[in-house]
C-alpha cells in the first residue's frame, strides 16, 4: 500500500493582546472561551511603531523593541477578552528577527 504524505498547513501567525497577560505573537492553535493557545509564542514587551496593527502589517519599526524568548507553547487566559490580529508574512518574519530581550 502506498502512503500519501499529508502536508501540514501552516498555522496562522497572530498577535494576541489580552487585558491580563499582555501582548504575545505566535502560531494560533486554538481558542476556547477565555483561553487562547499559541505555539512558538513570543511576548512583546515593547515595540516601535504606531500601533499593534502597524506591527501586524509591516512588522516592528527600527528602534526599541523588547521581545521575550520564544516558548514552545503558551496558554493565555483573559476573562475580559482578547484582540487577535492576523499578521502578514513580512510582519511575521520581522517579529521573529528581533533579538531576544533578556537580562
Amino acid at each position: 500500500m502506498i502512503k500519501k504524505k499529508v502536508s501540514k498547513k501552516a498555522l496562522p501567525f497572530v498577535i494576541v493582546r489580552s487585558h491580563t497577560a499582555g501582548v504575545h505573537a505566535g502560531e494560533y492553535l486554538s481558542r476556547n472561551g477565555d483561553t487562547v493557545i499559541l505555539k512558538n509564542a513570543i511576548r512583546l514587551w515593547q515595540w516601535s511603531g504606531a500601533s499593534l496593527s502597524q506591527v501586524a502589517v509591516e512588522g516592528p519599526a527600527s528602534g526599541t523593541n523588547k521581545f521575550g524568548m520564544t516558548v514552545s507553547q503558551t496558554e493565555i487566559v483573559s476573562p475580559q477578552g482578547f484582540e487577535i490580529t492576523h499578521c502578514t508574512k513580512l510582519a511575521e518574519e520581522k517579529i521573529k528577527l528581533v533579538p531576544k530581550w533578556k537580562v
